[in-house]
Order: structure tokens, then sequence, then C-alpha cells
């Protein structure tokens, strides 16, 4: 079990992504109770005869919801006095609710965020393959690129490859930016259409079987700047650096530094303006944050992000980034490319 309690607590779980997490089974609109005797999903009468099936093939026991009252009264049966719930999910409204059953009321959040970044094998081999089907169709895509199509023409090309590779979706809405486009780190895919000697950033990653992964390479269709070479050697330093000297007990802080320094040496760190990376999963950001403002450990099995970028206005930007698998200390790349900037005539 992936959460233990005592025999006066029990954790309610209500947000289906943990609920698939911790029981294996994706229930819609469920109410888990986790206790030291075991799991226990209430769901309506809906979903409630499927439910019930899905959940016995996994040691789950089913309830029947009727309303509140059946939250209350499993608490009342099992002499529950301690209730741990998940304050980054429910709402203020749901804590009031909650408190009118007669418990003390705690926060599970980072005991949830904690417990699931570090992976099990089985939930890495699914990363990796959501990687696999990324990187694919990334290297598909990119190469036939031509002048005059469309920002999200590319976007649905990217998609489309991912789905047929197996994909059930994109890990989130697909990145694509052209030219100075690219300077934006989180801008919204347009009908920019492409021009000659512009860089070309996408930001994406597949869903597989639940599982995400988390891509960003920049490529340039033309012939570079000077300039731009030398920012893209820069950014992609510091992504080695940080890949050859992250290990586990590091803290995040000082994981960002080491992309956030390199860069400074070369005068760049003010156009770095987010964090090095983040922890990936059955959500695309998840615990731990790379960031020079916290202070998480970097454990073995964790999987995290590596993604330093420079980002010039008006001009063009250049991220970087890779989803990675701490393991055996060290950080072991989950995508097979050599990341060189890659030039398309």
């Amino acid at each position: 079990m992936k959460l233990s309690c005592d025999k006066k607590s029990a954790y309610l779980i209500t947000d289906d992504l943990t609920v698939k997490y911790l029981t294996g089974v994706d229930i819609k609109e469920g109410y888990l109770f986790v206790t030291d005797k075991g799991m226990k999903c209430y769901t309506d009468a809906r979903y409630f005869y499927a439910a019930k099936q899905m959940l016995s093939s996994v040691g789950v026991e089913a309830g029947l919801y009727k309303g509140e009252e059946s939250l209350s009264e499993f608490l009342a049966e099992r002499q529950i006095e301690n209730l741990f719930i998940d304050y980054s999910k429910v709402t203020v409204k749901d804590y009031e609710n909650y408190k009118k059953f007669g418990v003390e009321i705690g926060d599970c959040s980072d005991k949830l965020f904690h417990a699931r970044s570090i992976k099990s094998d089985e939930e890495i081999t699914l990363i990796k393959k959501a990687c696999e089907i990324a990187e694919r169709a990334y290297l598909d895509e990119i190469v036939k690129v031509k002048e005059g199509m469309t920002e999200n023409q590319l976007k649905s090309a990217i998609e489309k490859r991912m789905i047929e590779l197996g994909a059930m979706s994109p890990s989130f809405d697909i990145i694509v930016a052209f030219g100075s486009n690219g300077a934006v780190p989180h801008h919204q895919t347009s009908e920019t259409t492409l021009k000659k000697n512009v860089p070309i950033l996408i930001d994406m990653g597949a869903n597989y079987k639940g599982y995400l992964s988390d891509l960003t390479r920049t490529a340039f269709f033309g012939t570079p700047s000077n300039k731009f070479v030398e920012c893209y050697n820069a950014v992609l330093k510091a992504n080695e650096l940080a890949e050859e000297q992250i290990t586990a007990g590091m803290k995040t802080d000082e994981a960002d530094a080491i992309a956030r320094n390199y860069l400074k040496e070369k005068g760049l760190d003010e156009y770095f303006t987010h964090s090095l990376g983040h922890g990936v999963g059955i959500e695309i950001h998840e615990y731990p944050t790379l960031s020079p403002k916290r202070k998480d450990l970097l454990e073995e099995g964790m999987i995290v992000t590596i993604e330093p970028g420079v980002y010039f206005d008006g001009e063009f930007g250049i991220r970087i980034e890779d989803t990675v698998l701490i393991s055996g200390g060290k950080v072991k790349r989950l995508f097979t490319d050599d990341k060189n900037l890659l030039l398309i005539k």
C-alpha cells in the first residue's frame, strides 16, 4: 500500500487521478478511503456496478454512495478519529462539510506528493514508453516542415503521429512556436506561418496508459545567426552539465544552480526565466520542483525534467528539455537523441 495509517486514522481521496494512482482503477467521481484495513471506494449508482467489478479485481471494497451520510457512516463504523484529506484538491466547501463528521481534519497533500514522486518499476516502464512515443513523433515530423505551414498544422501532425504510435493523447496542449514566438516560454500555438531562417521550438509529450512524458526541442529552419548558435550551445551545455552532475541526495536548488551558474558564466542567466525542471508522472507537473527557491530532496526512483532555456523578447527562445530518471544515484536520460542543433534546409 502506498499510504499507511493507524487504526484510528483514514485518508479520504476525492480526485480521480489520485484514486486511480492508489487503486489502479479509473473510477469517475469516487470517494476512496484508505485505512489500516485496506481501501474502500464509494461511487454513485451511475458507475457503481461497473466500478464494483473493477475494484474487486484489485482487492478494493466498493460502496454505493448515497450522499455524505455514506462517508459519515463509514467513519463512525470504523471509529475513525483522524481524517486526512488532500488540501491541494478539496474546496473550502468540502472542508467545511468534512468538519461536520466529528473527526480531526489534517492535510495529506505533502505525503501524497512524495509518494507519487517515487516511481515503481511499472510506472517507470510506462513513462519510458511515453518518452519513446514523443521522441519518435518529434523526429518523424520535424524533418517534414515546409515554408508556409502554420504552427497549428505542425502541432496537429505531431499529435496525430503520437496517437498512431500508441499514445492515448498528448501529455498537455502541445506548444509549437516559430521565430520570435519562442521567446514566450508558454506561447499559445497559433496560425503563424513558417518562414526561412527562423527557429522552431516545440514543447510536447505523450500520454501512455495514463503516464506522461515531457520533451522540448529547438530546431532551426534555414541558416542561424552566430548569436543563435552560441546561445543554443550554451543551453545544451547547461542541460548536459545538469544531467552529468545531479545526484540522488542533492537538494533541488543545488540542481537548478548547476545549469543556472553555467549560463551566468556565459552572461545568459538573466534570460533563464523559469525553474530547471519538475517531476513528471500521472500529471505533467508533479513534486519535486527543481527551483532556486526550493530545497526538496532528489531521491532514487524520481522522474523529473531538465529544461534550461533562454528567451530574448522579440527575437527567439531556446529550450532543451529531457525527461530523466534518477537511477543508481545518477541521472538516466529517457530520450536517446544527441540534442545537437538540427538544421532543416
